[in-house]
């Protein structure tokens, strides 16, 4: 799946399950950092592995099971994902992928090993991505997930309907549309983001954000480098 820029992407449907396979694709990979949505038809799995740096799961459609093994290699503990929740791996963890019950679609994001993680993304602990940030009447609630120079990933809720001008001239953006409904305008073309919907923003593109009423979005900054989104 390619990171296109200028159109709307969902990776629900871009992102095919096919019977007995499982699809990695990366839609970038850049200074350390790498996004991937994999797909996992029923009944298959992605064998364990220890990634050296910490990893965020957000998971997209239907139920997936991580099984983690202690520093023993003996001892293993499982977590079940549901649509809509995420999970977080922290550095040299060994743990493998499962789709035991039904097709799985889901966003991995592969961190620097010295990312700053926010403390409420809690390790070994499945969350309610949607919950990390919750509607205060007349405010923007904003939830500070990674804080790195280059690569940082915010939620945010409005509980009231907003227009921003938006331009960001030092890097790339990826705005995720978690509930409600966000529309991004540049000059006569305009696009609309529900639920489950992404939107690449090139750095240096002048475009206005509307933003509905009881909407929760992620924003994710990109590194500033820029050739090498695929």
């Amino acid at each position: 799946m390619q990171s296109n820029y200028e159109r709307v992407i969902c990776p629900i449907q871009e992102n095919p399950v096919i019977a007995d396979a499982t699809i990695v694709n990366t839609t970038y990979d850049c200074d350390g950092y790498r996004i991937s949505c994999i797909s996992m038809s029923k009944g298959t799995y992605m064998a364990l592995e220890r990634f050296r740096s910490p990893v965020l799961i957000m998971v997209r459609k239907g139920e997936m099971r991580i099984d983690v093994k202690g520093h023993d290699d003996t001892e293993t503990r499982s977590a079940l994902i549901k649509a809509g929740q995420g999970y977080f791996r922290p550095a040299n963890e060994y743990a493998g992928y499962f789709a035991d019950t039904e097709n799985v679609i889901f966003t991995e994001i592969v961190l620097c090993a010295d990312s700053e993680i926010a403390m409420r993304i809690i390790p070994h602990l499945v969350q309610d991505i949607m919950h990390l940030v919750h509607y205060e009447p007349g405010q923007v609630s904003r939830s500070h997930l990674i804080n790195d120079e280059f690569f940082q990933l915010n939620m945010l809720a409005y509980s009231e309907s907003e227009k921003i001008d938006f331009c960001c001239s030092k890097q790339p953006v990826s705005i995720d549309c978690i509930e409600g409904k966000v529309t991004i305008q540049h000059e006569e073309d305009k696009n609309d983001l529900l639920p489950g919907n992404s939107f690449r923003i090139p750095a240096d593109y002048v475009c206005t954000v509307f933003v509905s009423c009881r909407t929760k979005i992620i924003v994710l900054y990109l590194s500033d480098a820029q050739r090498h989104i695929i």
